[in-house]
């Protein structure tokens, strides 16, 4: 079951965890994951920047993506879309 999201704010609850990002094109197919731990979640700017001391280790424009939703299941799981293609970030 999903929810959609209408404000993204929610990430920046999130503080020294692991992250996993795992990005699709064409439903399917996985093109890209990527897995690190952080301190902080800045959103702003239709970005999520991933803090870590006082750098960024990565960004995600949001803005290439129509829909936000979180999985009601899987508290932590949530998914971007953009047509066929997804982004799914995972806090385990």
């Amino acid at each position: 079951m999903e929810k959609q999201l209408s404000n993204l704010s929610i990430f920046e609850s999130y503080r020294n965890r692991q992250v996993i990002l795992n990005y699709y094109q064409d439903e399917d197919f996985l093109w890209k994951r990527d897995g690190f731990h952080f301190d902080s979640i800045q959103f702003g700017s239709n970005q999520l920047q991933f803090i870590k001391g006082s750098d960024s280790i990565i960004s995600v424009p949001i803005y290439e993506y129509t829909t936000a939703v979180i999985n009601t299941q899987f508290p932590n799981f949530f998914i971007l879309r953009n047509g066929e293609d997804r982004l799914e970030i995972y806090f385990p």
